[in-house]
């Protein structure tokens, strides 16, 4: 009997309990990772397949058929063009679809299984739970000294019983649950947990070091006392005493988190980046100054031109791109480099790995075959793992071409479309804090992925992304009395 209630439990929270293995998956490829991978890997993918079949199987929509159509569509055909130029490393560029398809199969899979406010709520429960259990792996793994450091060469900050390879990643995942977090100080009725969970976020968001996270502490600080003043003038109903408390706590969290930015990890890092980067920099213009040349006055003709000077930035420019992209040295040429980064000697944007490999990216592009633009070139002409362009947008854009950008693209405005058209139809019963939570989110979630490369690329932070996306199709749906109180 016992047994029996159990498998009901499961059976009737699915999705509750698939978002608590998350930050669990996390732990567990930490503590099991390897050269060729970690268990928890095999366990999303074996996790992503199995939900859009049970989805598939219980909920086959138009909608979900239109999605599922796009998404053949675009790796169909990028696929297809991969096999038409001859496939140099067709498993990596397979293994690579499988982790940009995770975000949209399962926000294709969870929009049409989380049908029901139940189910909604389970995805906010499952939301929450997940903020707490990674905040007790970063105060655990602070405590035992095991932590993976944000900068590991520098030792600062700290990402928690993370991979090496996922401390980016896990700066994305944190600021989603942060956003969560504030909402659920707003709405828990349990005082003390309403005014302990701001200082919580400030800590995590504080001690991770990145900038990511240090921007995404701002604008929870800022944006969550703003709304809710926002909407108690639009709905001209008076906040209770708790929740002006909480927008005081807030906005003194904002204004301490500005102050303090010199102390911070954070700032402790770019100031050890800038000193670098001024070190080499300066030692150049000195150089060239000696030989008397103002290498900053001079235009890029003027510097490809002079034998001295070509030779000279020749060898700077090979310097920066020894370790970020040093594939290109060979590949592309050097001059091509400095063209294409028209002789700049800034050594802060040349030693810039995310500018680089983009550079990369785009080199490869441009030599590639309209059909290749269209569709994308396969991850396999990316020579070394560690090139893999760092930011989503990017990495769309270069690896499934135009087709694919142009796909994200319809879909995230087809998204603002729908919260637009609600907001125009139902616009006070819009004003609540969980619609703003969504809208929030999925914003920072949308500037984050062109800012990193973990929202659409990397299944433990995709995820999150995918849940918001279900959430926002669920509530903004054509109003009805089942949703009239939300999006």
């Amino acid at each position: 009997m016992q047994k029996q209630r159990i498998i009901e439990i499961i059976k009737n929270n699915r999705i509750l309990f698939f978002v608590l293995l998350q930050p669990l998956l996390d732990v567990l490829a930490f503590w099991t990772q390897s050269e060729s991978g970690t268990i928890a890997g095999i366990i999303r993918l074996l996790m992503m397949v199995g939900v859009y079949i049970f989805a598939f199987y219980k909920r086959r929509t138009p909608s979900m058929w239109l999605f599922s159509g796009i998404l053949i569509f675009v790796f169909g055909l990028h696929i297809l063009n991969s096999f038409r130029i001859g496939y140099t490393g067709m498993v990596a560029d397979f293994q690579y679809i499988a982790r940009a398809a995770s975000m949209p199969v399962l926000a294709i899979s969870f929009c049409a299984l989380a049908d029901d406010v139940h189910k909604q709520n389970q995805i906010v429960k499952g939301i929450y739970l997940s903020a707490f259990i990674t905040g007790i792996v970063i105060i655990l793994s602070a405590a035992t000294h095991t932590y993976m450091p944000t900068y590991v060469l520098e030792h600062l900050g700290i990402s928690g019983w993370v991979t090496e390879n996922n401390r980016c990643c896990h700066s994305d995942i944190l600021s989603s649950l942060a956003v969560f977090t504030a909402f659920g100080a707003f709405s828990t009725r349990v005082s003390w947990i309403k005014f302990i969970l701001p200082l919580l976020i400030f800590a995590a968001m504080i001690t991770n070091a990145t900038t990511s996270c240090y921007l995404t502490l701002l604008a929870i600080t800022a944006g969550f006392p703003i709304f809710m003043a926002l909407r108690s003038f639009l709905l001209k109903k008076k906040n209770n005493r708790f929740t002006n408390l909480l927008i005081i706590e807030f906005a003194v969290l904002f204004a301490v988190t500005l102050m303090i930015y010199p102390f911070t990890p954070r700032c402790k890092m770019e100031e050890l980046k800038n000193a670098a980067y001024n070190n080499v920099e300066q030692k150049f213009v000195e150089d060239m100054a000696d030989l008397g040349y103002s290498i900053y006055d001079m235009t890029l003709e003027e510097k490809m031109s002079d034998p001295v000077v070509h030779e000279k930035l020749t060898v700077y420019y090979a310097g920066f791109i020894s370790h970020t992209v040093e594939s290109m040295r060979y590949r592309f040429g050097i001059d091509r480099v400095i063209r294409a980064m028209d002789g700049i000697i800034s050594a802060e944007v040349l030693d810039d790995a995310r500018v680089m490999k983009r550079l990369n990216a785009s080199f490869i592009f441009e030599d590639s075959d309209f059909q290749t633009r269209l569709f994308g070139f396969e991850f396999g002409n990316i020579h070394h793992a560690y090139e893999d362009l760092e930011n989503d947008w990017d990495a769309i854009y270069y690896y499934y071409g135009y087709v694919g950008i142009a796909s994200y693209i319809f879909v995230t405005v087809y998204l603002f479309l729908r919260i637009i058209r609600i907001l125009i139809l139902r616009f006070r019963e819009s004003l609540t804090p969980l619609n703003f939570t969504l809208f929030f989110c999925f914003v920072l979630q949308i500037g984050l992925a062109g800012f990193s490369g973990a929202l659409l690329r990397r299944p433990n932070a995709s995820i999150y992304l995918s849940l918001v996306i279900a959430q926002i199709w669920y509530w903004t749906k054509l109003p009805s009395v089942e949703n009239s109180s939300s999006l």
